[in-house]
């Protein structure tokens, strides 16, 4: 009587090739061939996934109409930005590490920022954005994700945080324009967190919070000049 070999296990992939695939999902999210809701059940699956041929399939359906899928990631990562946005970055990923984006750099008109058991930063104080407005969307789980934005920037901020935080900001520092530069921050985080803070250009946290404070104290020292 033969038996039937047994067939190996699938070896779990590296953190390095889930890395890989959750940068593609969120370049491909930031592109808009995604909805978020798919682009949030693709990330769930890539975290658990237990092996290559599962991460994948993630994004075998999603190479463009008349290409062969290829399991070959990156190249979906690398696709072109498009006349509007040469240089435009689309997306910031941190999963069980950190990563930073500050001084000059390019957001896309869409951007995604994922942090899963990680954490990112995202400095808007120095980057270079288009005119109108730029999406950016956050998605943090049992992670962090940390914006910084200058005060004279027009910003928003919404979304939904489950057992975490989420900051609501409304700036606007002037008269709106339609040219004029906006950022509108669409925020998930669950477990986590997505901070919002404004300061100024160079201005570390523990200089915020100096400034902060002063600011406090002349508001204070003002009502009770006006109280004598």
């Amino acid at each position: 009587m033969t038996g039937t070999p047994d067939v190996p296990a699938p070896r779990p992939p590296t953190q390095e090739r889930r890395d890989i695939t959750i940068d593609a999902l969120s370049a491909l999210f930031a592109a808009g061939r995604l909805e978020m809701e798919d682009f949030e059940a693709r990330v769930e699956r890539a975290i658990r996934a237990r092996s290559v041929p599962e991460l994948d399939a993630l994004v075998a359906d999603l190479a463009p109409t008349g290409e062969r899928p290829r399991p070959v990631v990156p190249a979906l990562v690398r696709e072109p930005m498009g006349p509007d946005h040469p240089r435009g970055s689309r997306a910031t990923v941190a999963v069980m590490s950190g990563t930073r984006r500050n001084g000059r750099w390019f957001p896309a008109a869409r951007h995604v920022g994922v942090a899963v058991m990680g954490g990112a930063e995202l400095d808007f104080r120095e980057a270079e954005l288009s005119p109108g407005t730029t999406d950016v969307y956050l998605y943090a789980v049992w992670g962090a994700i940390e914006v910084i934005v200058p005060p004279d920037l027009d910003v928003e901020v919404g979304g939904l945080a489950i057992m975490g935080g989420l900051t609501h900001l409304a700036s606007h520092p002037s008269r709106l324009e339609s040219q004029r530069p906006r950022l509108r921050i669409h925020g998930f985080a669950l477990m986590g967190a997505v901070e919002v803070k404004v300061r100024l250009p160079g201005e570390t946290a523990k200089d915020a919070r100096l400034r902060r404070r002063n600011e406090r104290r002349r508001l204070r020292g003002g009502d009770d000049e006006q109280d004598r």
